[in-house]
């Protein structure tokens, strides 16, 4: 077996075949690494971590459409064009050290080595997958056996962060925005804005959307942080990053089990913030939940999660950044897109609810739990459960009637250690339901919608209803917010212990908000006095309709609601509470 194949396949047998089965020009130019003066355990590590790099679905590559990276469930193009080639190098010279951030399909690179054949070039990028690409579309093997190519990836950053002020820094146009808080970083070192030496280091665990507010928040609190691609990076990435790293402690939102074992495993505290809605069983800690922390938006988890193992978990409401979520006077301009009587935002989960159907009933034939049962058959006896809490949505029974229904399905399932909870399953599937329903009872108020494809479909049998698109998670939000007379939330039907990040959004922008009454929203709010909340779809139409007709009192009660948001409920004091000591 080839050293390269060895590399790659680490467990493969004496007989397996000599090819490392990898493209030949990436073969080459891993050869060429190994060839490297960066020394034999470097450059082994390195080509290591390269083919074993996880594609996941990030990256699109082929058919129709320009190359695309997907970033925070939006799809962006990253090739630079032969014009942006010559215009981000314009102002290296001959003999330049090299930075180049973002390697991209490497075509940066190939054109700095062509038309600078004396600079040395260093070219760093999060994604191993990415490197892996960019070595199997650019032939630089001279370059790295000569040293005048050095690649890094992920964590090797803060090796260069010193040097950063003596180089020239070359950025990628598109992943100079997408590796934000890298940018953060180099930016502070060539400014000298931060120092290099005496970093007190957070790693943060890249997906959700509130990470880009904790780590604003984070350093407003002095820290400086190193994201995480816990999501995409195979779990040694995660543990080299931990092993170079020196970090106080690690911060994710949910539960990961690989990076709990992984900080365990090197000693550092993690901090687990259990945001996102979830459909997969209730998480275990490693053998010792020793230096690990867990907050979850919802009460009723926290003895849940004890007995599960966790023996430190509390409840932590969601926060909000004030300073990027606030109040604006809208532009004419802007009010032509965003001025609406009533908004709701938020996804109509469809295409969830679609696929966790198909799943229920694909898993539920595999275990052939009541004998020929047909997919007909088993639809139909789940028709009867979802239609049964279609009557009331103000009484949640889905998991009773699910249990009655399908008990021994659901005892098998769990027997069988899948990941994913079908009871669960069922539950997004009703609250997609309720959702489209109460959204859709708004019609003839003009109520506009902003969220995924699917509410166009349900705006075009609601006369009244307008679909506005899927609004774009930063400014774009704020304005949508700003823009509205009345904004509704829905909750998911199966968690009203939770509070969602839009009623704080809302508040924080000076918007009014009728959301869904519960007891979580009453302990956070003054109801009537901060905002306002409905019990029935009935009760919320007769409101929309009374403060549509009274913007007065809306305006009243968003202006308390905007204060009580900044005095007890900003990103910045949660943060606190993720860094209190262990």
């Amino acid at each position: 077996m080839s050293h390269i194949a060895m590399l790659a396949n680490p467990e493969g047998s004496r007989d397996a075949s000599r090819h490392s089965g990898l493209e030949p020009v990436l073969e080459n130019n891993l050869c060429s690494l190994l060839s490297s003066p960066l020394g034999t355990a470097k450059s082994e590590e390195l080509v290591r971590r390269i083919v074993r790099a996880d594609r996941g679905n990030h990256v699109i590559i082929g058919g129709p459409n320009p190359p695309l990276y997907r970033n925070q469930n939006v799809l962006r193009e990253f090739v630079v064009e032969q014009s942006q080639l010559h215009e981000q190098v314009q102002d290296v010279r001959e003999d330049d050290s090299v930075f180049v951030f973002g390697i991209s399909l490497g075509e940066q690179v190939a054109h700095l080595l062509r038309t600078r054949p004396k600079a040395k070039i260093t070219v760093w990028d999060r994604d191993p997958y990415m490197v892996r690409l960019a070595l199997t579309r650019q032939d630089y093997g001279a370059s790295l056996r000569s040293g005048r190519l050095t690649l890094a990836i992920g964590a090797d950053l803060v090796d260069y962060l010193p040097k950063l002020d003596q180089c020239r820094v070359v950025l990628h146009p598109a992943f100079r925005g997408i590796y934000a808080d890298e940018m953060r970083l180099v930016s502070e070192s060539v400014t000298g804005v931060a120092p290099n030496e005496g970093r007190r280091w957070i790693g943060l665990g890249m997906g959700g959307v509130v990470v880009s507010d904790i780590a604003e928040s984070l350093r407003s609190e002095g820290y400086s942080v190193f994201p995480l691609e816990i999501r995409r990076w195979k779990a040694a990435e995660t543990t080299y990053a931990l092993d170079k790293l020196k970090l106080e402690r690690v911060i994710t939102v949910n539960f990961d089990q690989e990076v709990a074992q992984a900080c365990q495993d090197y000693g550092v505290p993690l901090v687990v913030w259990d945001v996102d809605p979830k459909t997969d069983r209730t998480p275990v800690p490693p053998k010792s939940a020793k230096n690990i922390r867990v907050l979850t938006l919802r009460d009723g988890n926290v003895e849940t999660l004890r007995a599960a193992g966790f023996t430190d978990v509390q409840h932590l409401p969601v926060g909000v950044d004030v300073e990027k979520r606030r109040p604006m006077r809208l532009k004419p301009s802007e009010e032509e897109r965003y001025a609406s009587p009533v908004t709701f935002v938020g996804s109509s989960l469809i295409e969830r609810a679609r696929r966790f159907k198909r799943l229920f009933l694909q898993l539920h034939a595999s275990f052939d739990c009541n004998g020929s049962e047909t997919f007909e058959e088993t639809d139909r006896r789940l028709e009867s459960v979802l239609a049964a809490e279609r009557s009331d949505y103000t009484t949640y029974i889905t998991d009773k009637l699910v249990e009655e229904s399908f008990g021994e399905f659901l005892r098998a399932a769990q027997r069988s250690g899948t990941p994913d909870d079908p009871q669960k399953w069922v539950a997004e599937i009703v609250a997609s339901q309720k959702r489209i329903a109460y959204v859709s009872a708004l019609a003839d108020e003009g109520i506009h919608v902003w969220g995924d494809a699917e509410w166009k479909r349900v705006a075009s049998k609601n006369r009244g209803m307008r679909y506005m698109g899927a609004a774009a998670f930063g400014h774009e939000l704020t304005l949508v917010y700003n823009g509205a007379g009345i904004n509704v939330d829905v909750n998911r039907i199966y968690q009203p212990d939770v509070v969602q990040l839009r009623v704080f959004d809302v508040l924080a922008c000076g918007g009014f908000l009728i959301a869904e009454h519960s007891n979580a929203l009453a302990d956070l709010f003054d109801v009537g006095t901060e905002l306002e909340s409905y019990r029935t779809l009935e009760e919320l139409e007769e409101k929309v309709a009374h403060y549509r007709a009274h913007p007065d009192e809306a305006a009243a009660i968003a202006a308390r609601g905007l204060a009580a948001v900044r005095a007890r409920h900003t990103m910045r004091q949660r943060v606190k509470r993720l860094l209190a000591p262990m």
